[in-house]
């Protein structure tokens, strides 16, 4: 009778460190719901669609192409080189957090540090 006290002492630890970690990541929201989010910070794993680079603006489609899209991810020039070739992020999954603004009643989160974006692994598809 003894050791089920023991063993919660000894579980104890564990299982409020796994609560903690639990609090530390972000939940991951689809594309689609950031346009009912706008002024939140979100964090939301997609499927870049589309790479929009001109001079002074990089625009990222999320799960569609414009005009489809469900949320844009911008990046300005001051920026540009945090984050290298983007072109290369078409048809890739990323994991994106940033508050999310409207612009032209379209939803977006303006991205200004390379910490804000990460490239996702691709996952084993099944046979």
């Amino acid at each position: 009778m003894k050791l089920i006290p023991l063993a919660l002492t000894l579980l104890l630890p564990f299982i409020t460190l796994n609560a903690q970690d639990k609090e530390k990541k972000p939940d991951v929201v689809p594309a689609k719901e950031a346009k009912s989010k706008v002024g939140e910070t979100i964090t939301v794993e997609a499927k870049v669609a589309e790479v929009n680079k001109t001079e002074k603006i990089v625009r990222l489609n999320l799960e569609a192409r414009f005009p489809k899209q469900e949320l844009t991810l911008v990046i300005f020039p001051a920026n540009f080189s945090q984050f290298g070739e983007v072109e290369k992020l078409a048809g890739k999954t990323v994991r994106v957090t940033g508050k999310v603004t409207e612009y032209q009643k379209r939803p977006q989160i303006v991205l200004d540090s390379k910490e804000q974006l990460k490239v996702q692994e691709a996952k084993e598809e099944k046979k």
